[in-house]
């Protein structure tokens, strides 16, 4: 493998000297590779960061460095001696080249991160004193952040009705020792209100939260420290029993905001672990005799932990839990729609849809419900796993009455736990997804019969198979957590309909679900489509979501994937134009595809409109207008479109945001680039298109 790569960066490069470098910062960088005789230079990135595209930089110490940024702030550069000229193409391809590396980096990364939480957290559950427990969850915070930070934990003291100090790490001055904040004031009072994570990357978000301080506070903030170098802020609340007591500040020091979705939900998991911990101190102090309680509660978090770290799975630790608990307990899956263990008469009742209807019933925090069993029964304890405030899972707990303190240690271990261990599922599946959708790609767009039919096969398609491709989407924008969640569960949901073999590819990619279906052997004409929608609307039905839809033809041969993919992609888009949720088949559109009842002076209207304004002068060439052609063509990918008009990637975003500005539209508006296909579509079709 080392020898493959080697080989093919000396033909990308035509040089057998050269050094691999990789950084998630921009700023810190570590050598993964060195070939020949290179000498171990890093690099130096002073300018336009962060990167969005692959860029080529000759630096001062006479080195060409190929810079290529990845997803999460990372970065991967290629350094070489002397100057190279490498086209477009070559850096793309270095992009997939050194993915590898990239994938083993952000794995090793996530894998640190939760050791790091977990022993932290086991060095907090150690200590009993409660401002020595303050101090050590600051410090096991910011070793969990992989970013240069400060940090501030304030603790709210209902003697003063106010928030003061109780832990600092870092730069930050003694004069922060005497803010007070009241509840809702500034940053820590509005988040100890909200009892939410929020992350600060502008001004104005800044500006809207620290307007009301008290010029006091103000004061005494800014004589702690000077915030010239801070330019990323987060603020998250730690909750005991459902009500915030304490507030985790970090302040991002350097000139890039490094502060992503990623660290939310890392530290907002860390925030739920150390409200137990916290919750365990408070009753060790004032609560002496429940010495063996707690006692209990490290044999319990042992056990689990030490489950997790084994990777035994969900089942392994819903079991443990309930030999603990000594009550029937059942764990559903949302995610995989998986019950631990099989359903049993206790729970027959409860459906996984019913459970969701009473998760979003709720209101939040008070998301823990008791119900009345059935006859000697008992009560039932139901007790939702949920992140981003996209519920993940339901705990089941079967007791002739109120749980005890044990047990409810127990049942938030368990639950935290469980959490991590559906979060952790969660995050490899969004790494396959972008693997599978790059095999999908691939495959759609593969010209070559052989390397068509030899990465085909992988999927279980032969020349014989009925191939159709179905695309969803979500109607609302919603957060980009919760939208994973969701997905998750819809894809699983349909392989369980359709069966696994009838759905061999699957990912989401934002708002948006692919599906690669096939139609089983010896199916009757139109089964598939219908198995389709029926499930569909049966996962829309039970979840009380409604999606837009796509459906593209069954097909077979070389073409038959990407033909359906893109029948599908206008059956949805037809959709959405429309405003009517549900999925549409491509043949289903019928005449509207024609335009047969549409004026011919509206279509040259409709056309113009877009057109006219991107017109040149006359004589000149018309480079708007090609660029917007070869772009749509081009199903908007910004690579394929720069070596079609054979010009740099930056040149093509130059001219995108032109004609953006011209037109007054966005490429990102989902309804402006329905606009914009529409008009290139009907501008190549359309009699006098080009006039």
């Amino acid at each position: 493998m080392q020898a493959f790569f080697e080989k093919m960066l000396n033909e990308q490069l035509e040089t057998g000297d050269f050094t691999v470098w990789i950084s998630r910062d921009w700023n810190e960088w570590t050598l993964v590779y060195q070939a020949g005789s290179a000498l171990a230079q890093p690099p130096v990135l002073t300018a336009g960061l962060p990167l969005r595209a692959p860029q080529a930089r000759l630096e001062a110490d006479g080195f060409m460095s190929f810079y290529l940024p990845y997803s999460s702030n990372v970065c991967i550069v290629v350094r070489v001696a002397g100057e190279r000229h490498v086209s477009t193409d070559a850096m793309n391809a270095l992009v997939s080249l050194l993915y590898p590396y990239y994938s083993d980096f952000m794995a090793a990364r996530h894998e640190q991160a939760l050791n790091t939480m977990m022993n932290s957290f086991r060095d907090v559950t150690q200590l009993l004193d409660l401002d020595e427990l303050l101090e050590r969850i600051l410090a096991s915070a910011l070793d969990v952040i992989p970013y240069d930070s400060i940090g501030v934990l304030w603790s709210y003291d209902p003697a003063i009705g106010a928030l003061k100090v109780k832990a600092r790490a870092g730069e930050m001055g003694k004069d922060m020792l005497k803010m007070r904040m009241k509840p809702g004031e500034g940053i820590i009072g509005k988040t100890f209100v909200r009892g939410e994570p929020r992350l600060y990357n502008s001004m104005q978000m800044l500006e809207e939260d620290v307007g009301n301080m008290s010029k006091e506070n103000q004061g005494y903030l800014h004589n702690a420290y000077h915030f010239e170098n801070i330019c990323s802020i987060f603020s998250v609340p730690i909750k005991v029993a459902g009500q915030t007591e304490c507030v985790l500040i970090f302040y991002q020091k350097g000139k890039i905001p490094l502060y992503g979705e990623a660290e939310v939900r890392l530290l907002q998991s860390f925030a739920d672990q150390v409200s137990i911990a916290i919750t365990n101190a408070k009753l060790y102090a004032h609560l002496s005799e429940q010495n063996e309680t707690l006692v209990r509660r490290d044999e319990i978090h042992s056990a689990l932990m030490k489950l997790s770290l084994q990777n035994k799975g969900v089942s392994s630790i819903v079991g443990e839990m309930g030999r603990i608990l000594g009550l029937p307990l059942a764990f559903v899956d949302f995610i995989d729609r998986q019950w631990h263990p099989k359903r049993v008469d206790w729970i027959r009742d409860w459906s996984m849809e019913r459970l969701l209807k009473l998760y979003h019933s709720l209101q939040p925090p008070e998301y823990f419900t008791s119900v009345e069993g059935e006859g000697s029964e008992g009560q039932l304890h139901l007790y939702p796993i949920a992140s981003a405030r996209q519920c993940l899972g339901y705990l089941l707990v079967q007791a002739e009455g109120r749980l005890t303190p044990l047990q409810w240690v127990a049942l938030e271990q368990g639950s935290s736990i469980l959490a991590l261990e559906l979060m952790r599922k969660q995050s490899l599946a969004e790494l396959y997804f972008k693997k599978t959708q790059q095999l999908f790609n691939d495959l759609r767009l593969s010209k070559n019969s052989a390397e068509y039919w030899e990465r085909s096969g992988e999927f279980g398609i032969g020349p014989a198979s009925r191939i159709a491709v179905g695309l969803l989407e979500w109607i609302d924008p919603g957060d980009p957590a919760a939208l994973g969640a969701l997905s998750l569960q819809l894809i699983s949901f349909l392989k369980d309909h359709a069966g696994q073999q009838a759905v061999p590819l699957a990912f989401a990619s934002e708002r948006r679900v692919t599906l690669l279906l096939i139609a089983p052997e010896g199916s009757k004409p139109g089964e598939l489509e219908r198995k389709f929608t029926g499930g569909l609307a049966d996962w829309e039905r039970k979840a009380g979501m409604a999606v837009f839809g796509g459906l593209g033809s069954v097909r077979t041969g070389i073409d038959a994937v990407n033909t359906s993919y893109q029948e599908a992609d206008k059956a949805l888009a037809y959709q959405k134009s429309r405003g009517r949720p549900g999925t549409l088949r491509y043949a289903d559109i019928g005449v509207n595809r024609l335009f047969i009842r549409q004026p011919a002076e509206d279509l040259a209207a409709f056309i113009a409109e877009i057109f006219e304004p991107l017109r040149p002068a006359k004589g000149a060439a018309a480079v708007l207008e090609d660029t917007l052609t070869a772009y749509m063509a081009s199903g908007g990918s910004a690579a394929q479109t720069a070596a079609a008009l054979h010009i740099h990637i930056n040149t093509l975003y130059q001219r995108i945001h032109k004609i953006e500005e011209l037109l007054g539209m966005s490429f990102s508006n989902q309804e402006h680039l329905l606009h914009l296909q529409l008009a290139c579509y009907l501008r190549q079709t359309h009699p006098g298109g080009k006039t």
